[in-house]
């Protein structure tokens, strides 16, 4: 009689008392985002007459044997020791999702004289010398040497789409000109993965 007395209450028990299942609902959704490794930048400018702003001689015109910079404050004014963003004439607009190096190369010139990178930083009798400074570098032990090709990063682990601000130190050739026709050079910065 217990057992059966026990039944019954179960059952009415069971009838009265909802069994509430583990989920509420019969299926969950989960948002999955996936950032890919995006590698962009843009320049701006992307030219520069050498001695065009303030400089040595005739605008526009390059000496033998001088220090040029594409410092708006002038091209024969060095940057200072914690280069700021008012001595870089040029900046990168960085989009990329990743951390990146940017690394600068400066072929020889083409047409003129064709004065040629000395990949040393130092100028020659037919050779031109170059570095590249960015803000927040120490100018004097800092600046990168640009070379044709395999410099070294001129900014590296820039945090991703972080813009920056560079230039480019220019010292002409040490030996005379055989003419006055413009030479022209394609630099090139590239942003690779850190």
């Amino acid at each position: 009689m217990k057992k059966l007395l026990f039944a019954i209450l179960l059952v009415v028990a069971l009838v009265l008392v909802p069994i509430t299942p583990a989920f509420a609902a019969p299926s969950q959704e989960v948002s999955v985002t996936a950032t890919p490794a995006f590698i962009a930048i843009a320049n701006a400018p992307d030219n520069w007459t050498v001695n065009d702003i303030v400089g040595v001689g005739t605008k526009g015109v390059m000496v033998v044997d001088t220090v040029y910079y594409s410092n708006p404050l002038g091209d024969c004014t060095v940057p200072s020791d914690d280069v700021v963003d008012g001595e870089c004439r040029f900046t990168i607009t960085n989009t990329s999702t990743v951390i990146t190096d940017l690394t600068v190369n400066f072929p020889d010139h083409a047409g003129g004289d064709a004065s040629t990178n000395s990949d040393s930083g130092d100028n020659a009798a037919g050779a031109f010398g170059a570095y590249t400074y960015c803000t927040g570098m120490t100018y004097s032990s800092g600046k990168v040497i640009c070379k044709k090709a395999g410099s070294d990063a001129t900014k590296e682990s820039l945090a991703a789409t972080t813009d920056i601000k560079w230039g480019i130190t220019y010292e002409s050739q040490s030996g005379a000109w055989t003419s006055g026709t413009p030479m022209t050079s394609t630099v090139t910065i590239t942003a690779t993965a850190h």
